[in-house]
């Protein structure tokens, strides 16, 4: 019996493996040039066989729109997917430099800055079904509360929901698309723990300022204030555009801590305080522009307390 030679086994991965590298060469050479004509410097492809990687070095990218005002910089950034996922990349940057406005709302602005940050992007078709971006420490500079922070953990993430229902029998529209704020931030010695979600409102997917304005909101609900990881307090809320251009906020804070949480957001130092026996009430007002106030808390004297109940923490870097 004769035996095969051995190129004859071998052959089929051979042919294999050699249409493999010309498809990754194609993908590779395409993912290229969407990556370049996006951030507009040359780049290097690499990552065969199981990614395909875009790198680049000294990235400045502006957009300027009507509505929306966009740079990022960065001193380097890899951009990579897998060759047979078209939809989701992750992006690793370094020293990036991000900020975002609607120049049509007054202080709707975001500034980042940070050594470095991981992204992920997936949007398989014509709607972003998540953006997340993550940075282990940052400077940022937030809508509403200003800043500079300086920030840990922090993550952003969006995401629409085009042709969502609207909830309940509530008037108000539906959720085209969901956010969420989260991380810690510290200033002025004090440090503080966000999370945010918040569900944007309109009659139909938001393509403009103009149609979201139309009787659209920015609904907060169930956002947390935190000190030393542990919940201080819970804030409901929601912002709606005026005529002229500011954002109004309108919503409730609840905290069995309410003289600390008022200090702190207010920029003031706390004083001790001892946890309340139930969740204390304070209204949230103000806008875009002016930031905004916060009421004395509801049926709270600031008088003496039972000191049974255990102190209110202080929150401290």
């Amino acid at each position: 019996m004769r035996r095969l030679p051995f190129w004859v086994p071998v052959l089929p991965l051979l042919l294999g493996l050699a249409a493999y590298w010309l498809y990754w060469q194609g993908e590779a050479k395409a993912f290229g040039a969407v990556v370049a004509a996006r951030i507009g410097v040359p780049v290097e492809t690499a990552g065969f066989p199981y990614r395909i990687e875009a790198r680049a070095a000294d990235i400045a990218v502006r957009r300027q729109t009507r509505e929306l005002s966009f740079a990022a910089h960065a001193s380097s950034m890899t951009v990579n997917r897998q060759p047979w996922r078209t939809g989701h990349v992750v992006i690793v940057a370094e020293q990036p430099r991000l900020q975002i406005a609607l120049t049509r709302l007054a202080g709707m602005r975001l500034d980042v800055e940070a050594p470095a940050m991981l992204a992920s992007v997936r949007r398989p078709g014509d709607t972003l079904e998540r953006l997340s971006m993550q940075f282990e420490t940052a400077k940022v500079w937030l809508p509403f509360a200003g800043g500079p922070f300086d920030a840990k953990n922090f993550e952003l993430h969006l995401r629409e929901t085009p042709g969502a229902a609207p909830q309940g029998k509530s008037p108000t529209l539906p959720v085209q698309a969901e956010a969420r704020i989260a991380g810690t931030l510290d200033r002025a010695g004090a440090s503080l723990g966000i999370d945010i979600p918040l569900f944007v409102t309109a009659r139909a997917p938001i393509g403009a300022i103009d149609g979201w304005r139309n009787g659209g909101t920015i609904e907060v609900k169930g956002a947390q204030l935190l000190a030393q990881d542990k919940p201080l307090a819970d804030i409901d809320a929601t912002l709606a555009p005026l005529p002229d251009g500011r954002i109004a906020v309108s919503g409730t804070i609840r905290s069995e801590c309410p003289f600390t949480v008022k200090a702190l957001l207010e920029g003031t130092a706390p004083a001790a305080e001892y946890r309340a026996r139930r969740a204390r009430t304070m209204v949230l007002t103000g806008d875009s522009a002016a930031g905004f106030t916060i009421g004395d808390p509801e049926g709270a004297t600031g008088g003496p307390v039972r000191s049974q109940e255990p102190p209110c923490p202080v929150p401290h870097r």
